[in-house]
């Protein structure tokens, strides 16, 4: 520890701790520029000079640690002259365009004018210029060149953090642009990270531009409805409509970075296409009609018991999937409800939440990522989950920590990998096994055997599992393999974590509010095992469903084998939708009813690591549009007024939330705890449950027939007239199919594309950008080719993303992997 006078008060912090630290903690502003917490020290800018006693010269706080007895000065007359003339320097070229320029009225250079900096000043000269037009780098930044301060910020944001690396200076001295890298379109991630740690207005939001000042905003905080990584953010709303979205450096586990999705991915609220009423089918046709009409025709129709069935969508608040399985349960009376796992089975995902221990609490991924091995399995991160590609990026940094990526593509992620195990889909079971042969036995050569290596000399490993396990026909076997690697390291006295890499925003929290066919809220085994979404359809297909209520799922688009699906619920004699869009599935219900987005309700959400955040109205509900949660009350019967009322009882059947008070959520939000199963008949290893994940039968296990889901995991050899294996996902840019109604997204991507390794296209002779037509046994589609170098061989990926061409088409019903074979648009083969 290191005792320290600031402004003659004495202060004590850890040693190495920077003065600019320690004097924030005893309570003194020093202004900066190019300091920012997260980012490398730069100690360019000179505005957070300060003296040190016995020291001649001034010295940046930012860069210089406390000594032992040092006693500084940040208040004196030397070091506010110095500022003083530090912001005239700054102003001797900057544009005094204040009234025209976004950032006026939180920009960083005029708060320090006001405060530190001269009234006058003596350069006299031409201010340098760059240009008379701001310059359009992406569909989402527009630059200022003249405007620049040459902090550096964007810079070391876009590489450091982003892993990017698209900005960077060009020119010397006064001529010195930070900007693209051939002072063109900007060939980035579009987040607009660059944007938010700008000081000034030289990095602007397109989309923004011009539509507000930030006095014209009621702001209100909340969490990004994309993926699980749970990201908070402001949102800015003039005249009831949304205007933009920015993050705080203070709150939330994003600290303040985002990425393009949640930054720009807020358009589809105010969409045209929003339904706006109720819709109910008379003569074979949607039609509009009353609330009161709608509900109660639903309290007419909908049946009850084993033929009843309900699927919803992980995008909905705790409270909402709440209510909404006491629907389903205590009204309807079954347990046929299931999220939208599109491709996974019961078994998969109850063996998932056995291996992720998401009964036992949460993980803060802060605390994950102290570990010495970090290894991420089955997820394409950098895609899914862009923010936490963002941490581990940065933990990976630290080069006495060993970061294992294994996916199939090549991923942004890999770049700061030690080391990239590349596979073929559905072999992960036998990377997680051969990985725990070379722990437990060693001797072996190859990559494998490095990774194992790596995990055995740790003594602390985190992993990471991702979504696409849980598309695999033989999820629960890998589920399985994992927990077996979990067991090897714990009996070696190894400290193990596993998080979760959840491709929707409350995938964690449904399941804990009992969105599952064999768990209640707080993931209590169910007496009587309902049908997963799969079985749901494959028993509806022979008439066995009666009534289907589908909450914010378009499972026609998502789910495998689109017109097997049109097929089953064809056969459904009464089907109820709930949702923002009149989406596949909605055109084919018997009612349809309108809901919310995230910025028109209040409730909380639980992210990857358990936590669980606010989500806060910001707009009314469009047009006749309702609350989804007051929706699910009215069929129901409930007499929830608020989404507090629906936590309060939450908190009393799920043990691990009950230390949790609503109203005080804040921006960090507050970790569950366990839910208390001592009887672990209760939990999702319960009675029986062991045998129902190790000991079920093959065409269980790789979600045959019985499942309702997939069949035999198929072989990879024999495949030579469809020899790529097509996997899928979401792609950065967008999440599911609703962000395909948000104009700003679809102008970063419109279309989707195949994507395949280099290697594959040399050997066919395609080239990058080249249209292809995609070919499956009954679908065909023609698109643009990504060429990748370092993807696996022999595996092409689209995204899952547009309606234009809907992925599913490829897949026929047991399949888990489908087949494709791609060539040149207009060749016949």
């Amino acid at each position: 520890m290191a005792t320290v006078k600031i402004n003659g008060k004495e202060i004590t912090v850890e040693d190495g701790t920077l003065i600019l630290d320690a004097a924030r903690q005893a309570g003194f502003e020093i202004p900066t520029f190019c300091y920012q917490a997260r980012l490398s020290k730069q100690g360019s800018c000179r505005m957070c000079l300060v003296e040190i006693a016995g020291q001649k010269k001034l010295q940046p706080s930012c860069v210089t640690p406390v000594l032992h007895g040092m006693e500084v000065f940040t208040e004196n007359d030397t070091v506010k002259s110095a500022r003083s003339f530090m912001l005239e320097f700054l102003l001797a070229n900057h544009p005094l365009d204040c009234p025209t320029c976004d950032k006026g009225g939180e920009c960083e250079l005029q708060d320090f004018v006001f405060k530190f900096g001269p009234r006058r000043s003596a350069f006299s000269e031409n201010k340098r210029r760059f240009h008379d037009k701001d310059e359009i780098l992406s569909p989402v930044i527009v630059k200022n060149h003249n405007r620049c301060i040459h902090c550096e910020r964007c810079v070391r944001m876009c590489g450091e953090v982003v892993g990017a690396k698209a900005l960077g200076g060009i020119g010397r001295g006064a001529k010195l642009q930070e900007t693209s890298f051939w002072n063109t379109t900007l060939d980035c991630d579009h987040c607009g990270n660059c944007i938010e740690v700008c000081p000034v207005g030289s990095f602007m939001s397109l989309p923004y531009r011009y539509k507000a000042r930030p006095w014209d905003l009621k702001e209100v905080d909340t969490v990004c409805p994309y993926c699980a990584t749970g990201c908070q953010f402001t949102l800015g709303v003039r005249n009831g409509e949304v205007v933009r979205v920015r993050s705080k450096v203070t709150i939330g586990v994003n600290k303040e970075t985002l990425c393009a999705r949640g930054r720009f991915g807020y358009n589809f609220i105010q969409s045209k296409k929003r339904l706006t009423s109720p819709f109910i089918k008379k003569d074979g046709k949607l039609v509009e009609c009353s609330w009161d009409e709608a509900v109660s025709t639903i309290k007419q129709k909908f049946g009850s018991g084993k033929k009843t069935a309900g699927i919803a969508s992980s995008r909905y608040t705790n409270e909402e999937l709440f209510v909404f399985q006491k629907l389903m349960r205590n009204v309807f009376k079954t347990n046929n409800i299931d999220l939208d796992s599109r491709f996974a089975n019961k078994w998969a995902t109850s063996a998932m939440i056995d291996v992720l221990s998401l009964a036992e609490g949460g993980v803060s991924i802060s605390d994950a990522l102290k570990a010495d091995v970090i290894f991420v399995l089955g997820s394409a991160i950098s895609n899914e989950n862009p923010i936490t590609d963002y941490m581990i990026r940065g933990a990976a940094s630290d080069r006495r920590k060993t970061l294992i990526l294994a996916h199939p593509r090549r991923l942004k992620l890999d770049s700061s990998a030690s080391i990239s195990l590349r596979y073929k889909p559905g072999t992960e079971e036998e990377i997680i096994k051969g990985i725990t042969a070379s722990i437990e036995k060693g001797g072996s050569q190859g990559v494998l055997s490095l990774a194992g290596e790596k995990i055995k000399n740790a003594a602390n490993v985190t992993m990471f599992l991702g979504a696409d396990i849980l598309r695999l026909a033989n999820g629960a076997d890998v589920a399985a393999s994992i927990r077996e690697l979990k067991e090897t390291l714990k009996k070696a006295g190894k400290n193990i974590n596993c998080l979760p890499l959840f491709d929707r925003c409350n995938q964690r929290g449904a399941r804990a509010m009992g969105v599952h066919p064999l768990f209640l809220p707080g993931i209590k085994r169910v007496k009587e095992d309902g049908m997963d979404c799969g079985e749901i359809l494959n028993v509806a297909k022979n008439g066995e469903i009666e009534s289907l209520y589908v909450l914010g799922e378009d499972i026609v688009s998502m789910f495998p084998d689109a017109d097997f699906v049109k097929e089953a619920l064809s056969k459904i004699k009464f089907l109820v939708v709930q949702d923002v869009f009149l989406t596949e599935t909605a055109k084919l219900a018997d009612v349809v009813l309108p809901g919310t987005t995230y910025a028109e309700k209040d409730g909380t959400l639980t992210n990857q690591e358990g936590r669980v955040q606010r989500v806060r109205k910001a707009v009314q509900c469009i047009g006749g549009s309702k609350d989804d949660l007051k929706i699910l009350c009215s069929i129901g019967g409930f007499e929830y007024r608020t989404a507090r009322d629906v936590f309060d009882d939450i908190k009393k059947e799920v043990a691990g939330y009950r230390h949790i008070d609503f109203n005080t959520l804040d921006g960090n939000g507050a970790l569950v705890k366990g839910h208390g199963l001592e009887d672990k008949g209760q939990g999702a290893r319960g009675k029986g449950q062991e045998d129902r994940v190790r000991g079920l039968p093959p065409q269980a296990l790789s979600g045959g027939q019985e499942s309702g889901v997939r069949s035999q995991r198929q072989e990879t050899s024999g495949h030579s007239e469809f020899p790529f294996q097509l996997i899928t996902g979401n792609h950065l840019f967008h999440s599911g199919r609703v962000s395909q109604y948000d104009d700003i997204l679809l102008k970063l991507l419109s279309e989707p594309f195949v994507e395949i390794s280099e290697e594959d296209a040399r050997e066919m002779g395609l080239s990058d950008k080249e249209r292809v037509s995609v070919k499956s046994k009954g679908y065909e589609a023609v698109l643009n080719l990504r060429v990748v170098k370092g993807s696996q061989k022999g595996v092409a990926f689209i995204p899952e993303n547009f309606d234009a061409v809907s992925v599913n088409h490829f897949y026929k019903r047991g399949e888990d992997i489908a087949r494709v074979k791609i060539i040149k648009a207009g060749e016949r083969q």
